[in-house]
Formats: C-alpha cells, structure tokens, sequence
C-alpha cells in the first residue's frame, strides 16, 4: 500500500510539474521535436506495411496458377517429366520483348505466348473493340491471331481486323487485352503487352536463351514443398514463386522503405542537436524543482521517479494528435503512390488496391520504438539530475550536462536506427559518409569562419566585429543553429541542382562516346545485318562489345539464395541472366581496383574478373568461387580481379569479364552490344530494321533521358517532401538554440542600451549575426554539394564537376535571406531586454 501511495502522489506532482512547464515555449519546442519524429516514424511503418499488404493481395490474385517456375531456357524432357510428376498440372507461356512496327510507327512491347491450355486459373479478359465491354474467355488467341492491349494499339496506329506484320509473319489483330492472370510475374511495370499462340511465336526464330519460359503449375502443399526442393538441386539458377511466399517485389519495397530509413538518420541528428540545446535551457528548472523535492525530503530516485513521468506525461499528451496527423499523411502517401508509383495497375488488370487501413499493433510498435529513442535522448538531462543537490537553493552552481554524454546518447541512438534500417553495407556506408563529411565540413566552416573572423577584425572597431566578437563567445549554440540550416540546405542543393546536372551531364557524355542509339541485344545474325545496315546508310558504329548470357547460382558451392539474404539491387539482377563479357586486355573504359588481369595467351579458362560495386554489394572476395549457369551449363569461374569503370572510351561497360579462352569451353548464343550515331533523318529507317528482326533490342538516347528524367522527377518529389521535414526541423533547430540563449542575449542587450545606445543598434547587431550565420550555413552546403558532385563524377565518370555559378549565387542568396528573416523573428523576444531588467537582475 505504501508503495501504491507513493507512486499516487509521484504521479501527482509528475501532473503538476508537467502542467506548469508544458506553456513554456522551450518545453512546446520539445513537443514539436517528438512530434515530427514520431509522425516520420508511425507513417513510415504504416505506408510500408499497406505496401506488403498489397502485394500480398496481388501474390493471391495475380500469380495465376499455385507456383511458378521461370527460366531463360526450356526445361529439358526429363526435367519436364520430373515436374509432371509432382504437379497436378502444368501451363507454359513464354514471354519476349520485342519491337513491333506498323506504318513506321514502332513501340516496344512485351509479347507472351500461349496455348489452347491457357490459363491454368484465373480469367482471361478482353474486349471485341476500344472501349467495349469485357469479357472472360477460356482461352487465348487463336493461330493466326493477335491480342494487344488498349495502348499497344492506339501507339501503332491499328484498328481491330487489321493485320500486323511481325519478322514476316502476318497476324490478325482481333481483340483489345484486358487482363492476364498470370500478369504478377511481371511485377508492376506498365509495358505494352500483346498475347499471340505459340505456334507464331515459333515461327520468329528467336533464341531459345531469351525467352522467358514460364510454368504455371497447379499443386497442393505437399507438392509445392516438394517441387521446391527438387528446384534448388536441380534448376538452382530458375525463379520459383508460389501462393504461400514472398511477392516478387517484396525484397524491393524492403529495400526503399531501408532507403527512406537510412536518410532518415539526418532527421534523427537535428533532433539530437535541437533535443540537446532544449536539455541545457531546461537544466536550470529541472534541478530547482528537484532541489525543493530533496530539501522536503525526497529521495534521489523519488525526484527520477517524478522526472520520468512528466517525460511520459508529455508523451501521452502528444499521442492523440500525432497518431491522428499520422493516419491523414499515411491516406496522403498511398494516394501519392497510387497515382505515381502503382499508376499502371488498371491498365495491368491488377484488382487489388492500396487501401488506408491503419495497423493498430504496428504503430504501438512504432510508438515504442520512439519512445525508446526519446528515453534514451533525455538520459543526459536526468543524468545531470541525479547529481543535484540542496546547495541548489541556498547556492546557485553552474552544473552543465556533459558534452561526452550527449555525444554518446545521440551516437548510440543514430547507430541503432542505422542497425535496424541496414540491408546493405555499401549503401549504409554511403549514405552515412556523405552525411558525416558533410557535418564534418559544416563544424570546421563555422569554427574556422567565427575563429578567424573575431581574430582578423579584432584591431578594427564597428557593429560587425562586435558582433563576431559575441559570435565566437557563443561557439557552440551558434555552430549547431549552422549545423540545422546546412544541413537542410545541402539536402534541397543536392536534390534540385547535383542530380538535374547529372542528367544534362550524363546525356551529353553518353553522346559524345556512345552516339544517340544503343544496341542492347543483338544476336550474330542481327548483329551482322546492323553492320550492313550501318554501311549503306553511312551510319557510325562507335562500339561493339560481345557477351553471352550467365546467371549467378552459387558463391562457393553454396546457393545464391541461402548465401545472400540481404536484399541489394546487385542480388536483384544477378536473380536474372546477366551480360558476361571476354576480353584479353583490360577494356579501356575500366581500371583495375584489385587482383591481377589474365594474360591475353592464359590457358586458366575459368578466371572472373567482377565489377568493384558488386563485389562490396554481395561481400565477395578474390578468391571466391562462382557458380554460373550459362546456356543450361553449370561452370565454376574463380574471381581473380575485380575491375572498375572509367571515362574516356564508351559507356558500354560490364559487371563479369573472363578470359577470351573460355570461348573454347563454353557453347553458348553469343550477343553484342552496341552503340551508333544516327542523324535525326535516319532515325525513320530503322522500322525496316525492326521489321526483319523484331527481337533486336535498341534504345535512343532520348528515350534513355526521358527514363532518366522521369525517375529524377519522382526521386525529386521523395526527396522535397523529405527536406520539407528537414527544414522543418531545422527551422526548430534555430528556435530551440534561439531559446538556450535567450536570457544572456536580453542581458547582453540590456548591457548594449545601459550604454546609451538604442534599441536599433541591438537590431542591426542581431541582423549581422543572422546574416553571417545564413552565409556560413549557405557556403558550407554549396561547397558539400559540390563536394558530393565531385566524388560522383570522379568515380562514374573520371570528370570535373563544374556547377552552374548563377544557381550557387541564387542559391547563397535566398539562403541568407530566408535566414535572416526566421532568425530575425525568432530572436524578436530577446530583444526585448531593458536597463530597469537589468538593474532589477
């Protein structure tokens, strides 16, 4: 009972204390700091989870069959007959990118080939004329015939009844496609599809290695956990995907929401700067109050106790709104990605929907997660607590919280946060490198700026070294109100400028070495018609590299899916077949990081050298073996180099090159890469082209830059809407280091107009500070992200970064501007200070 009634009135005074401090403007800075990590944190995790919902849903309805086995090749007749026999039943389709063209109009497209067993669940859907009603049909297209989908058709200019000629082929073009139901295993792209039967498929003569061979297989469970087992020790290299595991772009959105976790440290680290300026502005209060709790007769933990529950008082009371806040941005972000991420899923027939259907248990999780992070960051401030005293209240002394221990506060909660978010050591180690050199540079700016400034301008007399002067005395509030605006400063630079330079540069290198079309796959026999094609119509090949196909199965012997389980974008591309280059010599356009190259007369066959990214993203070493299954053959490579690309001789670059002696050994389709300057009146002939090999792969620089800039411009609205947290942040960065100096700022002025000056001269000396601290924060984000452009050039493209000198000087401009004007009306009440205050003092 004593204990009951002690924490009752623990609780009490816990209420009290709360409520006389909670109208104070240092402790609503505080609310606000929580707040907007706490809304980051519930969003993020409830975005993420409607996200996997959805795919879970779309794994049920779109997978068109129990499990599906997918491969480059065809299963051999043995391997079929195995399958058979542990399936109820089975339904191939088989998929191939190709170019159709129609009155010189040509579009790429996807197209999928099917038999009178199609499909094996589900509904086919599809409409007699645009805009008709649709209607389910038992099977697919018939021999002779063709389906596109509604936008395949309008792009190539055909109407239903007419023909399309396809590698010499005629088809009919006899009903609009509407709906697949196997139509998950192309994830969530929007390509223009068109369903033909496989009997026309045949007659293309294209390579057996890239068609996509698809079985639909119907199985029970036991069946399902048995073909599953069959699969890793027979077709290791096959993709499996069946009703009871993971989406297909499950890995991937685990990757983003990672992503967005990661960036996110920077929002943790203004936190901690604003949260440890807030920490010494409420020290002074904090220990009075404990001081009268021990002077009658509380003990230490008693005064811990009550500390602790006006913390969680105040958290409480900020988790209605929060929570609320929270579920509208969670509504916002799906509607965000439904319109620009999932814009394509009504047109692939996709029935499932993001729905707003807020996770109760989820955001309790979060809620605790946060408030563990809180805990931890106030640990400095009840520290410091549990060395008051009643001396307090008979002798003020100067107690400061420890420097060491907030740095080990903030350091332990940033690490934590990069522990959980982390699937990738080379991203982690990017993100968290860039974000340290640039709060690296953004401290030394402002020490040596303040340092050298009071130094240099001491034998002068004015308002501005007087200013610098007070500056300096206030090193550290002054360095973390730099550290706020830098910070947010360098995100927005980054994203706006560095990545839309990138662009213009990109496009205009690839250019000038690469032409204005690339051949991404070209078999033997298109390859040689390309090189005819070229001569005659006086058309520049400016590369031509060869390769043939290879996909990853094993690292040393063990299976790339038990080996690897951290998702990266590597282990997403090395799940499909990749390009494998052979060349004596190392490429001009690559460098050699580490190993040693093969000699150009070596007899060592099997030698690898791999790309340095890929090599740090899967955690590879030379040394290590490889298990490629290339043309259904499973050959065992030893990575002996690792190489890296460099300007100067084509973009054209590869992740695997091996000894040109291999060639030898291997039996496998050979393919090139390519790339060509056309003029813009020779672009018209290359339907002829296409129309003779339709599965030829081109692509011009212009489509590759609308890519670029269609993915620039959604990363460019992720990242605004990141930085607008940012510079919220930072704006409560200024606000809180604002309030820590509050009172010596209204002493200093007080002290300024006891001279007889006026209360203009504290206004201009004000306006001074802001300025140089906007241009101190302004010139170390520029030089960042010049840095940062630097760094990315020299290493994609052995360049010199040269920024567009009119954006810096905007840039600085607005910069200083802005914060001038929010320093100016945030320090408005500290200039309020008198001669009567100060005498009163």
């Amino acid at each position: 009972m004593r204990a009951t009634e002690q924490l009752r009135q623990n609780l009490q005074l816990a209420c009290h204390f709360y409520q006389q401090q909670k109208r104070h403007s240092k402790e609503r800075v505080l609310r606000w700091v929580q707040g907007i990590l706490l809304l980051f944190i519930v969003t993020l995790s409830q975005t993420s989870a409607s996200i996997q919902i959805y795919l879970g849903q779309n794994l049920a309805n779109l997978l068109g069959a129990d499990l599906v086995l997918s491969q480059p090749r065809a299963l051999t007749a043995s391997q079929y007959a195995e399958l058979a026999s542990m399936a109820e039943q089975i339904v191939l389709t088989e998929s191939l990118t190709t170019t159709l063209t129609h009155n010189n109009q040509w579009q790429r497209a996807t197209l999928k080939a099917v038999a009178e067993d199609y499909p094996l669940q589900g509904e086919l859907r599809s409409a007699a004329f645009p805009g008709g009603p649709d209607s389910a049909g038992s099977q697919g297209p018939a021999v002779g015939e063709i389906w596109l989908d509604s936008r395949l058709l309008a792009a190539l200019g055909l109407q239903i009844g007419e023909q399309l000629r396809i590698g010499g082929q005629q088809l009919n073009v006899t009903r609009i496609l509407l709906h697949e139901p196997d139509r998950l295993m192309e994830g969530h792209n929007v390509e223009m599809r068109a369903l033909l039967h496989r009997q026309d498929l045949q007659q293309f003569a294209a390579l057996d290695d890239i068609i996509q061979h698809r079985y639909l297989v119907g199985a029970n469970a036991q069946q399902i956990a048995a073909i599953r087992q069959w699969q890793k020790t027979h077709l290791p290299a096959a993709q499996l995907h069946h009703k009871h595991g993971a989406h297909p772009l499950a890995l991937f959105w685990q990757r983003t929401e990672n992503f967005i976790g990661l960036a996110s440290i920077l929002l943790f680290f203004m936190a901690a700067i604003a949260m440890q300026q807030l920490s010494r502005a409420q020290l002074a209060q904090q220990q009075f109050f404990s001081a009268v709790c021990l002077s009658l007769g509380a003990s230490k933990q008693r005064v811990l106790q009550i500390s602790l529950l006006k913390w969680l008082f105040g958290l409480l009371l900020l988790l209605p709104p929060v929570l609320l806040l929270s579920a509208l941005c969670h509504w916002l972000a799906l509607q965000w990605l439904k319109a620009h991420v999932f814009a394509g899923q009504e047109l692939t027939g996709s029935f499932a929907t993001l729905i707003w259907q807020p996770d109760i248990a989820l955001a309790a999780k979060a809620v605790f997660a946060s408030a563990v992070i809180f805990f931890v960051f106030n640990l400095p401030l009840w520290l410091a607590l549990w060395q008051c005293s009643v001396r307090e209240l008979i002798q003020q002394q100067q107690r400061s919280i420890s420097n060491a221990v907030l740095f080990g506060c903030a350091l332990l909660v940033l690490g934590g946060v990069a522990a959980h978010y982390s699937d990738n050591g080379l991203l982690t180690a990017m993100l968290l490198g860039s974000m340290l050199i640039s709060i690296v540079l953004l401290l030394v700016l402002s020490w040596l700026a303040l340092s050298l400034g009071e130094k240099l301008s001491q034998p002068f007399s004015g308002l501005l070294p007087f200013a610098l002067y007070m500056m300096k005395q206030r090193l550290l509030s002054k360095t973390t109100q730099i550290l706020g605006i830098g910070l947010a400063a360098f995100l927005l630079l980054f994203t706006l400028m560095l990545l839309k330079d990138l662009g213009d540069n990109m496009a205009a290198h690839q250019r000038a070495h690469d032409g204005n079309l690339l051949v991404t796959q070209a078999s033997a026999a298109q390859m040689a018609d390309i090189q005819v094609w070229a001569a005659q119509h006086n058309i520049t090949i400016r590369q031509h590299k060869p390769f043939i196909y290879a996909q990853l199965s094993h690292i040393n012997g063990g299976l790339l899916s038990e080996v690897i389980q951290k998702p990266s974008d590597s282990l997403a591309s090395f799940n499909r077949p990749v390009r494998l280059h052979w060349s004596a010599d190392m490429p001009g356009n690559n460098r050699l990081v580490n190993g040693q190259w093969w000699h150009s007369t070596t007899d060592n066959w099997q030698q690898l050298s791999v790309e340095q990214e890929v090599m740090t993203d899967l955690g590879l070493q030379l040394g290590d073996k490889l298990g490629l299954m290339i043309a259904g053959h499973y050959i065992e490579f030893s990575i002996t180099a690792s190489h890296a690309y460099q300007s100067g001789a084509g973009a054209i670059t590869f992740w695997l090159q091996m000894p040109p002696a291999a060639l030898i050994h291997i039996s496998a389709p050979h393919y090139s890469m390519a790339s060509l300057e056309l003029q813009p009146q020779q672009f018209s002939l290359l339907p002829k082209l296409w129309q003779q090999h339709p599965s030829l792969r081109m692509v011009s620089l212009q489509e590759l830059t609308q890519r670029f800039d269609s993915s620039l411009a959604m990363a460019t609205r992720l990242i605004s809407g990141f930085a607008g947290l940012i510079m919220l942040l930072a704006g409560i960065v200024m606000l809180s280091s604002v309030h820590a100096v509050e009172a010596k700022e209204q002493k200093k002025n007080s002290i300024i107009l006891s001279f007889g000056l006026s209360k203009r001269t504290c206004l201009q000396l004000n306006m001074i500070e802001w300025l140089v601290t906007g241009a101190i924060a302004a010139c170390g984000a520029i030089v960042a992200t010049w840095l940062a452009g630097l760094l990315i050039y020299q290493s994609q493209f052995s360049l010199t970064y040269q920024p567009d000198l009119s954006w810096l000087l905007g840039t600085l401009a607005v910069i200083i501007t802005l914060v001038t004007a929010l320093g100016m009306a945030l320090s408005k009440h500290s200039l309020s200070g008198s001669v009567r205050q100060l005498l009163a003092e």
